[in-house]
């Protein structure tokens, strides 16, 4: 006898993904109604089946960054018996992957993440390696910074940071320097106040004076931080009282009030109209094991007086799950977990958020779960790779490819010719047979996240004309707008397609 296709798709996610039967069940019928509302990849998107990163056990996708020649970087926890931290670089074109584990016995699980201007992908901090603070225990710092070079595919050991710091938060600055707040102490007992910055021309951190402490409303590991285009940097989870911070008076002033409260495990996004918006998340703090919500809020930065107001809900109630600003400038939200626990209630299936309308639209649901530790990036040919959680089951080490519904919906423009370097508020020329049909232009900073979020994660729209046969674009006024680095081009055609999206340096 024929079984009714949500009855396949739940056999297939307990044989794949090792979940609850109860959760699966839930789950499989959602994704079922959502296929049989609209199979069409045009509409839902859709993902390839999962690949393994090597056998089990093996590395876990829990940190990602997409580097400026294509490739993602992973890297997780030291493997059985070892000090050193697992990592892999991913070709997503030819899925190679290359084995590139620290050459030193340093764990830089749970550390900060990002890459710096010159391309270099930075590790911060991390867990002390040992019996004394095991992972099943609150993480204890460590001053460690890792650097990798995507041109070598080497690490090197940068200076230490003024303090130990585990679960850190990074983010670039417009001058290019990086913020480092948050984390706990290297005895794991107290959140470090204390900021620092770091400058890798002369690769040295500098601590900030004690005006530039964290508040204690906020003093949170993870804190979720953005550049503004005023230079200021906003905290927007998950505490329920938001701040930003002036690097220039090295002080922070509170700004608004959540809504919703405490949004714990909720990722936050820099929308392109300037827009921050924090997506599901739980009230319940301790080990993830409180409800989810399926709220959204965003709040205007610019405004006079900024305050948080809700936008559409979420479909799926969820937190840990990964917002990605896919190359047409929507939101996909990707995997995390219903409630009930870090890796409890899994959901497959994929959001868009549409910043326009304000409203989630359910994509195609994927096979393995992304709960806790999980990490989701896109990648220069306009597709979104999602990997990560782990949660003990052998499909934790797999990798999963996202095509959105973009790609399905006719061709894709193409970039002929167009500079690899650009400075601030030049005007540049993009060839392309296609620019008739081009109704937008944007940068697109390169995805480096860890426990389902990415700090400086941003889509800056650019002021272009059309003559000749050829676009003529503006860069971004400062690094306000747009911090210095490498950045994908992006053009994108009136039916919504995008074009592949070479890299160029911002300086």
């Amino acid at each position: 006898m024929l079984l009714p296709m949500w009855r396949l798709v739940l056999v297939a996610m307990v044989f794949c993904a090792g979940v609850a039967p109860v959760a699966a069940w839930g789950q499989a019928k959602a994704a079922a109604k959502a296929s049989s509302a609209s199979s069409n990849a045009s509409v839902v998107g859709s993902w390839a089946a999962p690949v393994n990163f090597c056998t089990y056990p093996c590395l876990v996708g829990a940190n990602a960054a997409v580097m400026n020649n294509g490739n993602v970087l992973f890297y997780y926890y030291p493997a059985a018996n070892t000090y050193n931290s697992q990592a892999m670089v991913l070709n997503p074109i030819t899925g190679a992957l290359t084995n590139v584990a620290l050459p030193v016995s340093d764990d830089i699980f749970c550390s900060g993440i990002t890459i710096l201007e010159n391309g270099t992908v930075m590790a911060t901090g991390g867990n002390i390696e040992g019996t004394t603070c095991p992972h099943t225990a609150s993480g204890c710092g460590t001053t460690n910074t890792l650097l990798f070079n995507p041109t070598t595919s080497m690490w090197t050991i940068g200076t230490n940071m003024v303090d130990a710091r585990w679960y850190p938060s990074t983010v670039e600055l417009s001058s290019g320097t990086e913020l480092e707040v948050s984390g706990t102490d290297a005895t794991g007992q107290f959140v470090q106040t204390q900021m620092e910055t770091y400058s890798y021309s002369s690769n040295w951190w500098t601590a900030l004076p004690a005006s530039a402490n964290l508040p204690s409303a906020v003093s949170q590991v993870y804190p979720r931080l953005t550049l503004l285009p005023t230079g200021n940097v906003f905290l927007s989870s998950p505490a329920e009282k938001t701040y930003q911070f002036n690097p220039t008076t090295n002080a922070w002033s509170f700004v608004a009030d959540v809504n919703f409260g405490y949004r714990y495990f909720a990722p936050h996004v820099l929308l392109p109209g300037g827009d921050i918006m924090v997506a599901g998340g739980s009230p319940t703090k301790g080990d993830g094991g409180g409800t989810a919500t399926n709220t959204a809020e965003i709040i205007n930065m610019s405004a006079t007086k900024p305050a948080w107001s809700y936008t559409g809900s979420m479909t799926y109630a969820r937190y840990n799950e990964n917002l990605v600003l896919l190359a047409d400038g929507t939101v996909l939200a990707v995997g995390g977990g219903g409630g009930g626990g870090r890796y409890a209630n899994p959901v497959y299936t994929a959001e868009l958020y549409n910043p326009t309308t304000a409203q989630w639209t359910v994509m195609a649901a994927q096979t393995i779960q992304r709960t806790y530790h999980s990490t989701a990036v896109l990648i220069p040919d306009g597709r979104v790779v999602s990997a990560g959680s782990d949660n003990g089951a052998p499909t934790q080490v797999t990798y999963e490819i996202y095509s959105p519904p973009y790609l399905f919906n006719g061709a894709r423009p193409v970039i002929t010719s167009a500079p690899t370097t650009l400075t601030y508020g030049a005007k540049f020329s993009i060839l392309t047979a296609n620019a008739s049909t081009i109704t937008s232009v944007a940068l697109v900073r390169p995805g480096a996240t860890t426990h389902a979020d990415d700090f400086d994660q941003r889509y800056v729209n650019l002021k272009f004309v059309i003559g000749n046969g050829k676009i003529q674009a503006t860069a971004p006024a400062s690094g306000n707008i747009a911090p210095p680095g490498y950045y994908m081009l992006v053009i994108v055609n009136s039916s919504g397609v995008p074009s592949v999206m070479p890299f160029l340096f911002l300086n």
